[in-house]
Formats: structure tokens, C-alpha cells, sequence
């Protein structure tokens, strides 16, 4: 199975909303998903819900030249053309910088223009941001890691290799939900599904 993940979340609060709605570029490529009441779980130890007032997904969010850009059939929101006027100084944190670049190959690497979008994002709706990425191939997983803003960077890396299940090691997409408040039971995330239904969402 090859599946790719590229995406920013945010937790769907007015303010978030109102912060999106604002950057036509961006709005355009987003999605608020408000509830999961309505879907079957074909494991009920999977079934999670959303915080409050739900999830604002951008997606797909990655660089023209990647191989999730040619995979996933829809117009991509390039990474390497969002700017975002700051409000704030972006410090990225070396730490950050080291381990990505030791962990992804180049077409793979999240430019600085991303992180400092992303950063930009939590700054303007002040509450924390995401940017998720994973690849998987042949049922493993390539890679995937969160990037995590709030008041600082930091970043969550799982191993290359992986199977889907992740047992016993760090999970860098609960980590990455964690972070702004969903806590999922399992590995399991239903908007990761291939069926998920995206344009029942889209931010209108």
C-alpha cells in the first residue's frame, strides 16, 4: 500500500476559523471536520471523537516536487508559495532543523517558508498548530513526523520501517494530536481513512 499524509491541523476554534477565512490561498485547501458521530467503526477500540468545535485541516500541503504532489490527485497547496505576513519573530529551533534534515531526503524536507507559516498560524489564533506528514510504501512507513507550534518548534520523528501498528514506539501523529488537544485510544485516525469523505468539509 503507498498512502501519503500532508496536511496542517488546527483545532477548529473561532478564532482558527476566522484566521483561515482571512488567506484566500490557504481557505482554499481547507477543511473543518465537526463530528464523527455519523461514521461506522469497524473496531469500536478505534472509535474517537474531535475536540470541541472539531478539526481545520489544510491539506495537501507539500512541495510540488514530491511524490505525495503526483499521489494524491488534487491541486496541493505548495509549501514553497505560502507567505504569510508575520506577526511575530519566527525563531526556528536548530534541534528542529538537525533532526529533519538527518531524518528526510530533500524533495521530503519541510522548507523554512512552511515552518514559518505554520509558526505564523499559531501566533495569529493563539493556540498550538500542526503539520503532519507521513509516506508510507509497500505497507511500512517511510516516514512521518510532527512539526508542533506554540510558543516554540519542536518536532516528533517516528523510525523508517514501521509497520502501521507502530506498537511500542513513538507515534508522531497521536503525539502530534496531542499536542493540541485530541487523544486518540489507538493509532487509529478516522480523517486518515482512504474513504474519508473530504468534501462534505470543505471550508465554505
Amino acid at each position: 500500500m503507498t498512502w501519503y499524509a500532508d496536511e496542517i491541523i488546527l483545532r477548529a476554534t473561532p478564532d482558527a476559523l476566522a484566521a483561515i477565512a482571512a488567506e484566500p490561498r490557504l481557505s482554499a485547501h481547507a477543511y473543518h471536520v465537526t463530528s464523527l458521530d455519523d461514521f461506522s467503526w469497524y473496531r469500536p477500540e478505534f472509535r474517537h471523537s474531535l475536540p470541541a468545535g472539531g478539526l481545520l485541516v489544510l491539506r495537501p500541503v507539500c512541495g510540488m516536487e514530491s511524490y505525495g504532489a503526483k499521489w494524491h490527485g488534487t491541486p496541493i497547496l505548495d509549501w514553497d508559495s505560502i507567505s504569510l505576513e508575520p506577526s511575530a519573530r519566527f525563531e526556528p529551533d536548530p534541534a528542529v532543523t538537525a533532526q529533519l534534515t538527518g531524518y528526510l531526503d530533500g524533495d521530503s524536507l519541510p522548507p523554512m517558508k512552511l515552518r514559518q507559516a505554520v509558526a505564523e498560524i499559531s501566533s495569529r489564533i493563539g493556540a498550538p498548530a500542526v503539520y503532519y506528514a507521513c509516506a508510507m510504501w509497500g505497507g511500512d512507513i517511510d516516514y512521518e513526523y510532527s512539526l508542533m507550534y506554540g510558543p516554540t518548534e519542536s518536532v516528533c520523528v517516528a523510525t523508517p520501517g514501521l509497520p502501521p501498528e507502530r506498537d511500542g514506539v513513538q507515534d508522531a501523529l497521536r503525539v502530534g494530536l496531542s499536542f493540541i488537544g485530541l487523544d486518540l485510544p489507538a493509532s487509529f485516525f478516522l480523517l486518515h481513512t482512504r474513504d474519508f469523505p473530504w468534501s462534505d468539509y470543505k471550508l465554505s
